[in-house]
C-alpha cells in the first residue's frame, strides 16, 4: 500500500506540534491564576520555569503524533476497489467499490501548486459526504488515481452490461460459432475510450469577461461589508459626499443624526454596496473559472478550472438527472447563457457542487448545441400560466409595499424627526410590470421524451427532465392558489434539492391542467421505461 506525500508528514508534525505547545500554556497559565485566586498564594516564577520544561515535551509529543498519523495512513487501488486505512489509536479500514465512485475531485491551492501536490477527494453515489480524502499526494499521483479509477470503473460497467447480452448470444448461437473479439471492440467503441479526452468546450478571454460581468455572487456582499471597517475614513467620506445632495448627515456621528438623515444615508449606501459587491464578484468569477475546460472521457465529462486554486473533476453522464439552461438578465441582453447539470446521489456538499457547471458561460446557440450533445435537450415554446396568476402576483407585490409603508408609518409616530415614511410608495409604480415579467417568464412544455419548466426574470432557469429520470410528480396548492383554481406541479428527480438548486416546478398552472399533467407524466414515465428496456439501455 502507498502513503501520502512526505509534505503531509511535515505539515502534520508542525500542526500537531503547535497544538501540543498550546496545551501546557493554557493549563499552567490559566490554571495557576485560578489556583492563586482560590488559595491566596503566589506561585511567582515557578510556573514560567515549569512551562519552559513541559511545553517542549508536549510539542514533541504532538509532532510525534502528527508523524504517526502520516505513517499510519495507507491507500491502494485494486482492480475492483479503492482501499485505505487510517488511525493511530483507533484503526479504520475501508474498501470503496469502484462502481460506486462517482467523482474523483482534485484541488490545489496556491501552496499546493508551488509544491507540486494536490488534495484528492473521492465521492460516491448516495454518500453523505466525501468518502475518502488524500491530503496530500503528488500531482502526478493524483492524476493517475483519477484516470485509473475512471478507466477501471468504466471497464467494470461495460463488463457487467455485456454479461446478459453474452448469455443471450450463447443460448441462441451455435456452439461452433466462437467469438472473434470484434464484438468487444465494438462495445468499447460505442461507449468511448475512457483514456482519450475529447475536448468539448474551452472558455475564451471574451467569455471569461462576459462571465465576470453577468454573474453575481451573493457572498461578495459579505466580503464588502467585512472590508468596510478596513478603510473606515475613506468609506465614510465617500458615503457622506454621496448622501449630502439628498439631505444626508454632515458627519459620521450617527447617534447625533436625525432619522431622516439616517434613512437617506441607508438609501444611498445600498446601491454603493451593491456596485462594490458586483465588482468583487466579477473578480472572484474570473479567478475561479480561469482556464475552464470541459472534455469527454468515456462516459464522463471532465472539467478543469481555476487560477490561484485549481480544481478538476468529472461529471458522470449516466448519472445526469436534470439539465438546466441558466440565463440572467445581463446574459440574455448579450446573447449568452450557462449550462448546469445535476447528478444523482452526489455527495459533494461544497459550494456550487449541488449544481455543477458544464459551461459557465458561452453564446446561447453554443450552449444549446452542447446540451443536445449531452442528451435529450429541447428548447421549445412554453405554455404560460393563466392570466389570473399574473393578477395574483400583482396583489402579492402590492401587499408587500403596503406592509412596508404601514411599518414605516408606525415608526414615524414614535421616532422623532422621521418624516420620510412615504418614500417607498413609489414602489407601487413597479408592481404591474414586476407582476407581468414574473408571469411572462414562467411556463412549461411536455415533449415527446422530456418535460421542460421555466421560471425567473432576473435569473431565468430552463430545466429539462427526461421522463425516465422522474422520481415523483407532486401536485400542490396553497390556500391562496386554491381560491384561484391554481396549482404547482413539482417534477422531482434523484438529485436532491439544495439551497443553490430549486426542484423543477411548473408554478401556478390551472388546477385541472395540473391534475391531467400529473397523470400524463406518470404514463409517459412507464412508456419510456418500457421502451428503454426493449432497446436494452
Amino acid at each position: 500500500m502507498k502513503r501520502l506525500h512526505a509534505v503531509t508528514g511535515v505539515v502534520r508534525a508542525l500542526q500537531y506540534g503547535v497544538n501540543g505547545l498550546s496545551i501546557p500554556f493554557f493549563f499552567l497559565l490559566v490554571g495557576s491564576t485560578g489556583l492563586e485566586a482560590a488559595l491566596g498564594m503566589d506561585f511567582g516564577g515557578s510556573v514560567i520555569d515549569l512551562l519552559f520544561v513541559v511545553a517542549p515535551l508536549f510539542g514533541l509529543l504532538g509532532a510525534g503524533y502528527g508523524v504517526a498519523t502520516y505513517l499510519r495512513f495507507e491507500y491502494e487501488l485494486t482492480e475492483d476497489t479503492f482501499d485505505f486505512a487510517a488511525g493511530v489509536v483507533g484503526r479504520t479500514e475501508r474498501e470503496i467499490p469502484l462502481r460506486r465512485i462517482q467523482n474523483v475531485d482534485i484541488s490545489q491551492n496556491l501552496w499546493h501548486r508551488l509544491l507540486g501536490v494536490a488534495v484528492v477527494r473521492i465521492e460516491t453515489a448516495g454518500g453523505g459526504g466525501t468518502e475518502a480524502e488524500l491530503s496530500v499526494v503528488s500531482l502526478g499521483e493524483a492524476n493517475r488515481l483519477q484516470r485509473e479509477i475512471r478507466e477501471r470503473r468504466d471497464s467494470s460497467r461495460r463488463a457487467t452490461e455485456a454479461e446478459p447480452a453474452a448469455a443471450e448470444t450463447d443460448e441462441e448461437a451455435p456452439a461452433e460459432d466462437a467469438p472473434t473479439g470484434s464484438s468487444t471492440a465494438d462495445g468499447a467503441a460505442t461507449t468511448g475510450d475512457s483514456g482519450v479526452l475529447e475536448p468539448l468546450f474551452t472558455i475564451t478571454p471574451v467569455e471569461l469577461a462576459v462571465l465576470s460581468i453577468t454573474r453575481f455572487r451573493p457572498g461578495a456582499i459579505v466580503l464588502v461589508i467585512i472590508g468596510l471597517p478596513v478603510l473606515p475614513e475613506l468609506a465614510g467620506e465617500f458615503l457622506l459626499a454621496a448622501a449630502d445632495p439628498f439631505g444626508g448627515p454632515e458627519t459620521m456621528d450617527l447617534p447625533g443624526a436625525t432619522a431622516d438623515e439616517l434613512l437617506v444615508l441607508a438609501v444611498v449606501s445600498l446601491p454603493l454596496v451593491l456596485v462594490s459587491s458586483y465588482l468583487v464578484s466579477g473578480v472572484l468569477s474570473a479567478v475561479g473559472y480561469y482556464g475552464f475546460q470541459l472534455a469527454r472521457s468515456g462516459t464522463d465529462l471532465v472539467y478543469e478550472r481555476g487560477l490561484l486554486q485549481r480544481y478538476s473533476g468529472s461529471i458522470p453522464s449516466d448519472k445526469i438527472q436534470t439539465v438546466t439552461l441558466r440565463e440572467s438578465l445581463p446574459m440574455r441582453l448579450l446573447g449568452y447563457a450557462a449550462l448546469d447539470v445535476e447528478t444523482a446521489g452526489y455527495a459533494g456538499q461544497r459550494a456550487e457542487q449541488g449544481s455543477q457547471s458544464a459551461i459557465p458561460v458561452a453564446e446561447r446557440s453554443r450552449v444549446v448545441e452542447l446540451a443536445r450533445d449531452l442528451g435529450e435537450f429541447s428548447d421549445p415554446d412554453f405554455e404560460r400560466p393563466p392570466k389570473r396568476a399574473r393578477r395574483r402576483y400583482g396583489v402579492r407585490y402590492g401587499l408587500v409595499v403596503a406592509g412596508l409603508l404601514a411599518v414605516l408609518y408606525g415608526a414615524s409616530t414614535v421616532v422623532a424627526g422621521f418624516t420620510l415614511w412615504y418614500l417607498p410608495a413609489v414602489l407601487f409604480l413597479l408592481v404591474p410590470p414586476a407582476a407581468h415579467l414574473k408571469w411572462a417568464n414562467r411556463g412549461y412544455h411536455v415533449g415527446d421524451h422530456t418535460v421542460v419548466v421555466r421560471t425567473g426574470f432576473w435569473r431565468r432557469r430552463t430545466q429539462v427532465v427526461p421522463y425516465y429520470r422522474l422520481q415523483t410528480v407532486i401536485r400542490q396548492a396553497s390556500v391562496f392558489q386554491r381560491r384561484l383554481a391554481l396549482a404547482s406541479l413539482v417534477v422531482d428527480t434523484a438529485s436532491s434539492s439544495t439551497l443553490v438548486r430549486a426542484t423543477p416546478t411548473a408554478f401556478d398552472i390551472d388546477a385541472g391542467t395540473a391534475a391531467t399533467l400529473q397523470r400524463t407524466l406518470r404514463d409517459r414515465l412507464h412508456l419510456e421505461l418500457q421502451g428503454r428496456e426493449r432497446r436494452g439501455s
